[in-house]
């Protein structure tokens, strides 16, 4: 029987835990929890969506949700602390690239962040943060095969950072979709099982997509001129868009952008990047909903840290 749920029914608790995720012989299937239907109804963004309102003059998000992005605010702060007494690259990548874009802040619904990185500081920045001294409470960890910068006061403060690979020549943009299909397979066949692994085996498995990344999906030979080639979203975490590659100058020249009143690091060109992600990303989402936190119940001890937090890194 054990044998037989490993292998092909496996039931529990979907990343944001408003769902049940169900897997069946590899059909995921995610139902709502009862519970969360009448929240997710009084969801205002809903209201503003069914009206038209224009997306761009949407108010922020209040109460829990709007302390939860602020702490995640905070933590990206001390973060970039951390990242440049280190020398690290990084830049504000989707949900949260496109929020500095449209509202100049998180996207009023949300509360996590997406970063991106360079495969050499991708590397290492476990090593890094296991050495960090400027703040301690802050470190890195896997999360089955990307990494998660964590704030040991509460466990629902964390920043995701997805790795970027050099794929080593231009190809078109037919032959990128082509090979996004190939390389897609193959992410799909590494990762179906993860949710079953131990610790030990999520160390084989992300030695098993080392192995596939340099030997069957990058060009080794990288040419001597960066601008020859194009970057490719790493295939340790399967992305589910059409098209994983990205051209040279829409990354490069780095600048900053706005995000909350801060400056952060910015691609080149990320109307371009949206656009290829998104499509029309001034236009409200087909399926909206809160963040992946917003509808946990947070302990007194929980409020009382991200407080602090806000209170030590925000508001000084």
């Amino acid at each position: 029987m054990k044998n037989f749920l490993k292998n092909f029914l496996w039931i529990g608790n979907d990343y944001t835990e408003e769902r049940i995720r169900i897997v069946l012989f590899g059909l995921k299937i995610k139902l709502v929890k009862h519970q969360y239907q009448k929240a997710r109804k009084q969801n205002p963004y809903f209201e503003y969506k069914k009206n038209n309102m224009d997306i761009t003059t949407l108010p922020p998000a209040k109460g829990q949700l709007r302390k939860l992005q602020l702490g995640n605010l905070a933590l990206m702060k001390e973060f970039d602390i951390i990242c440049k007494q280190n020398n690290i690259k990084y830049w504000l990548d989707g949900g949260t690239l496109l929020g500095a874009v449209r509202h100049k802040g998180f996207i009023p619904w949300d509360d996590d962040i997406d970063l991106g990185m360079f495969r050499e500081d991708y590397e290492k920045l476990i090593e890094v943060f296991a050495n960090n001294t400027y703040n301690p409470d802050v470190y890195a960890a896997y999360n089955e095969t990307f990494i998660k910068i964590r704030y040991r006061g509460c466990e629902y403060l964390f920043l995701d950072i997805f790795p970027v690979d050099t794929y080593g020549e231009i190809i078109s943009t037919e032959e990128q979709l082509q090979r996004t299909k190939e390389i897609k397979h193959l992410a799909k066949q590494l990762h179906k099982d993860n949710h079953f692994l131990s610790e030990n085996e999520l160390i084989n498995k992300r030695a098993e997509i080392e192995k596939i990344r340099k030997e069957e999906i990058l060009v080794n030979k990288l040419p001597e001129d960066k601008t020859q080639t194009q970057y490719i979203w790493g295939i340790d975490f399967s992305h589910g868009w059409k098209n994983w590659f990205t051209n040279y100058d829409v990354y490069f020249p780095f600048k900053t952008i706005n995000f909350e009143g801060y400056e952060f690091p910015s691609m080149n060109k990320p109307e371009n990047y949206l656009t290829r992600l998104y499509g029309n990303y001034m236009g409200y989402p087909d399926k909206l909903r809160l963040g992946h936190n917003a509808y946990k119940t947070f302990s007194k001890k929980d409020h009382e840290n991200i407080d602090i937090l806000i209170k030590k890194v925000l508001k000084g």
